[in-house]
């Protein structure tokens, strides 16, 4: 075998990390347990389905290079182009593994100095406020970050600069406007999560803060608990990894699919597909197409896997993206993601909901959405110089789906009757066998 890299996990309640085994990442590449964790009676499976709980060593198919969850804790995205910026070269996976800051999601580190990653401590948000302060007119905000945190960089994925801070003796997930965005990203954010948690998703604590020109999107980590210095860390895996998803499944294919996600968060022991259903919902309503698998995920409470709290759903739909939106992942087992009633209410029944109840809901979010979301718009960008009225008809066409379903009820009330038609057929074909 290969050269063994020690993966390290914060257990529940823990505020320091145990060894729990080791990754070969050269051929052949595999996992194991080392016997120490095994025989602990804490013990979690980092993976109850590709890394279960037992001796011996587990293959790692060679497409996928890195078990599945262990994926989520590399550095991707921003973090990973800062990281190979600082190194001034490209990094490989375990590379970044070792060199990425101990911000990343979840509770696992791979890598051979441990100490450092305990050793990191988050920087205040006041320090980066004061560099928003202070930034060139015209800069972008995303050079506030780099000013604060230096060459350390970020572990965090995504495409959006961020980067992890400490406030009010909670660890939060801080994101800027870059150049390339659409305008007002931190405030289309931050109205968007307002939103779901206005129709009763689970959502973090979040905040908008202004800084003269500059806006910044925070949100709390909920997988950080305790002392911000020397946290408790709890596990998480993207729905990405739970669908053991390769890096070629792009949007069409069809096993990234909200209804298969529903399956395997069953077999995760995840037993929330009902909310699941809701927020595949509300991520057309407010025309969030960018609702891909690493933005979706569970996360170990101490006990077991539950469906994480909502988390990166920012309105991007435009007039050029065609009617209504499509999401990133399927609404159906076919692959394709139409938004749509029909749709919506034709696969209810597969996350354990009633017609009725999930009509009910729809019609509800909807009204929430088509009602609510220009004030609070209006209301973000009021801090900002400049045009508002230009930003909040950009972003208009995002809540489309939302205005027309609130405004014609009468679709909503055929759809459901549509259903529950098809149901009775259902039930009385099963009848006759």
């Amino acid at each position: 075998m290969g050269h063994a890299v020690p993966v390290w996990i914060w257990l529940p309640g823990r505020s320091v990390p145990v060894q729990a085994g080791e990754l070969v990442h050269e051929h052949p590449a595999g996992f194991r347990y080392l016997p120490e964790y095994l025989s602990q009676q804490q013990a979690v499976a980092l993976d109850p389905v590709q890394l279960r709980l037992k001796k011996g060593n587990v293959p790692i198919p060679k497409i996928a290079g890195l078990p599945f969850v262990i994926q989520d804790a590399k550095p991707a995205g921003y973090g990973q182009d800062r990281l190979c910026a600082n190194a001034g070269r490209d990094l490989s996976a375990i590379e970044l593994l070792e060199v990425g800051p101990p911000d990343t999601v979840g509770a696992m580190e791979v890598c051979e100095q441990i100490e450092h990653k305990i050793a990191w401590r988050p920087k205040p948000v006041s320090a980066l406020a004061s560099e928003l302060d202070r930034l060139e007119e015209g800069s972008p905000s995303s050079r506030a970050i780099r000013r604060v945190n230096g060459d350390a960089g970020t572990s965090a994925g995504g495409e959006r600069p961020k980067a992890t801070f400490e406030h009010e003796g909670k660890l939060w997930l801080v994101k800027m406007q870059d150049r390339g965005d659409l305008p007002c990203m931190p405030a289309r954010e931050f109205v968007a999560m307002s939103l779901a948690r206005r129709v009763g998703l689970t959502v973090p604590e979040i905040a908008l803060r202004t800084h003269g020109a500059h806006q910044v999107f925070m949100i709390e980590r909920f997988d950080r608990t305790g002392d911000p210095a020397c946290p408790q860390r709890r596990l998480f895996a993207s729905a990405h990894a739970v669908l053991q998803l390769e890096p070629s499944a792009v949007r069409g294919d069809p096993r990234r699919s909200y209804l298969h996600l529903a399956d395997a968060m069953r077999r995760w022991g995840a037993l929330e597909t009902q909310e699941l259903w809701k927020r595949m919902v509300f991520n057309a309503l407010v025309g969030n197409m960018d609702d891909h698998p690493r933005n979706h995920g569970l996360l170990h409470d101490g006990h077991g896997w539950r469906l994480s709290p909502a988390f990166d759903i920012t309105p991007m739909f435009t007039v050029r993206n065609g009617d209504r939106p499509s999401l990133s992942m399927a609404t159906g087992l076919d692959g394709n993601g139409e938004a749509g009633l029909g749709r919506f209410l034709g696969v209810a029944a597969h996350f354990g909901l009633d017609v009725e109840v999930a009509a009910a809901w729809l019609s509800s979010a909807a009204q929430t959405v088509a009602s609510q979301w220009e004030p609070l718009m209006r209301e973000a960008l009021a801090p900002l110089p400049g045009v508002h009225d230009e930003v909040v008809e950009s972003v208009r066409w995002s809540f489309g789906l939302a205005s027309e379903i609130a405004s014609r009820p009468d679709d909503l009330a055929m759809a459901m009757a549509v259903e529950a038609a098809k149901q009775a057929r259902g039930r009385r074909r099963s009848n006759r066998r």
